[in-house]
């Protein structure tokens, strides 16, 4: 288990933020539902998660499934 910080983000800027306990960063970013696995990087509009491991600092990015 890892400690994560997973953002709702929106046109770039965090709108929700959520501490979580998670096996990895795909599941820290399900605190909000499902997800597509990582973009790769991030993007500068519309709607999507970033989650940081709190530890190392490595962040992921993810779309929310509609």
């Amino acid at each position: 288990m890892g400690n994560f910080t997973v953002e709702m983000m929106r046109d770039g800027r965090a709108v929700k933020r959520a501490e979580v306990q998670a096996g990895s960063d795909v599941e820290a970013a399900k605190v909000w539902g499902q997800v597509k696995v990582p973009l790769g990087r991030e993007a500068e509009t519309g709607d999507w998660i970033r989650v940081t491991h709190m530890t190392s600092g490595r962040t992921s990015w993810f779309t929310v499934e509609t």
